[in-house]
C-alpha cells in the first residue's frame, strides 16, 4: 500500500511538467502571435518611412533638375508637364531652390529610375512574401540611386538627424582628459 502513495507522488512531478508545458505552449503562441504582429508594423514602417523620405528627395530633385525653358502656356518645363498630372504637391517651394544648371543624362536617368521605384501608386502592400521581397529590393535600388544622385549633385549623405547643429561646435569635447576628448588639447600653428 506505502508503494501506491509513493508511486502518485512520483508521478506528481511529471504530472505538473505536462501541466506547465501545455500552459506554457499555449500562453507562448498567444504571445508570440501578439509580438510577431507588433513586430512586422514597425518593420513594415521602418521600411515606407524611408521610401517616402526617398520620393520626397526625388521629387525636389526632379523640381530642381534645370532641363529646359518653360512652355509659354503653361509656365512648366517638360519634366513638370509630365509629372502635374502624378504630384498632387504645389512644387512651388522648389523654385526657390537653386537649380542645378548643368546636369547629365545619367543624372536624369537616374533620378527618372528613383522616381519609378519608389513611386507609392506602384508599391505592393498585400502581406505575401513576393511583395515583401519586391518592396525590399525596390528599396535597396533606391537608396542606391539616392547615392548616385548625391554624389552626382554634390549632396551631403548624412541625415540631418546625424548632421550637427551649430552649439554642437561651440563645446569640441566634455573635458573628461579621455583619448576622445579634444578639448584640452591646443591648436599650433
Amino acid at each position: 500500500m506505502d508503494s501506491n502513495i509513493l508511486d502518485s507522488l512520483l508521478d506528481l512531478e511529471e504530472q505538473f511538467y505536462n501541466e506547465g508545458y501545455k500552459l506554457g505552449v499555449a500562453d507562448g503562441a498567444e504571445a508570440g502571435y501578439t509580438e510577431g504582429s507588433v513586430f512586422a508594423v514597425e518593420n513594415g514602417f521602418e521600411k515606407f518611412v524611408e521610401m517616402g523620405r526617398l520620393y520626397g528627395k526625388a521629387l525636389v530633385w526632379a523640381q530642381r533638375l534645370g532641363e529646359s525653358k518653360p512652355d509659354e502656356t503653361t509656365g512648366l518645363t517638360p519634366h513638370q508637364v509630365k509629372q502635374k498630372d502624378t504630384l498632387s504637391l504645389d512644387p512651388s517651394i522648389c523654385n526657390a531652390m537653386p537649380k542645378i544648371p548643368a546636369h547629365s543624362t545619367r543624372l536624369t536617368r537616374n533620378l527618372a529610375t528613383l522616381l519609378e521605384l519608389v513611386d507609392p501608386a506602384t508599391l505592393d502592400m498585400s502581406n505575401t512574401e513576393d511583395a515583401v521581397n519586391d518592396v525590399d529590393e525596390r528599396l535597396r535600388g533606391a537608396a542606391v540611386k539616392a547615392k548616385l544622385i548625391q554624389r552626382a549633385m554634390g549632396e551631403s549623405e548624412e541625415p540631418l538627424s546625424a548632421r550637427s547643429t551649430a552649439k554642437d561646435f561651440t563645446k569640441p569635447g566634455d573635458g573628461t582628459g579621455s583619448i576622445e576628448d579634444i578639448s584640452s588639447l591646443s591648436v599650433r600653428h
